[in-house]
């Protein structure tokens, strides 16, 4: 625990506000959205702004909309207006777990930097809805996956709300192999469900060979058809 006797207002300072900088700088509108609103809640607690120097960027966002957001944002936390040092409340670090689990799928850097975040916050006993959490073990990247993997059976020691089933990370090129077996299986099935067709077309013809070398069991089937309106 790298803040061990410090408050979380050091984890908030050292990689919270600096995580959420980065993050509006993303070029997925989205994600610049999500995060602008998580850093309203924040201004709405009285954080100052000279946290989020990154808003101002954001006056310059393609969409105007995000623009005006970020202005809003930027003028609540004007130095104009009286705050005191605020320490945000434990409730609102449970309430953006799943954002930032949501980032810890993104890319390695990003996701990185998103469980450590939640690593932190664990360590404080903050635990929020961590369920996309387990998606993170199927990252592309290994070490994501296995740091995602140490969150988890972290969160697990310390909480019994519910219980999570923990998989080894799997690595891009063991998906590979399970996905040529996959495909291999279905090729196999696809095979099995064409022989039948095919033994019943030779029985076909079998019997079509039959009937043509002995032309009385045509005329035997035609009197039975006429017999019975078949």
């Amino acid at each position: 625990m790298i803040f061990k006797g410090k408050s979380i207002q050091s984890v908030a300072d050292a990689t919270i506000y600096p995580f959420l900088n980065d993050l509006l700088k993303s070029e997925d509108e989205t994600e610049v959205r999500e995060t602008l609103n998580h850093i309203k809640i924040l201004a709405d607690l009285g954080i100052e702004r000279k946290n989020f120097f990154g808003l101002q960027k954001v006056l310059c966002h393609k969409n105007i909309h995000v623009a005006r957001n970020s202005l809003d944002i930027l003028r609540e936390m004007s130095p104009s207006i009286v705050k005191k040092k605020v320490e945000v409340k434990t409730d609102v670090w449970k309430s953006m777990y799943p954002f930032f689990c949501n980032q810890a799928l993104s890319t390695p850097i990003v996701a990185i930097d998103s469980l450590k975040i939640l690593d932190d916050l664990v360590d404080y006993e903050i635990v929020g809805d961590y369920k996309n959490l387990q998606k993170a073990l199927l990252h592309k990247n290994d070490t994501v996956a296995h740091l995602g993997l140490d969150v988890l059976r972290k969160i697990k020691g310390m909480t019994t709300e519910t219980r999570i089933e923990i998989v080894k990370p799997i690595s891009a090129e063991i998906s590979r192999e399970r996905m040529e077996k996959v495909l291999q299986k279905k090729d196999q099935q696809i095979k099995e469900i064409e022989q039948p067709t095919q033994k019943e077309t030779d029985l076909q013809s079998r019997i079509s060979n039959v009937l043509k070398k002995n032309p009385k069991y045509i005329e035997s089937l035609r009197e039975i058809k006429s017999k019975y309106n078949v």
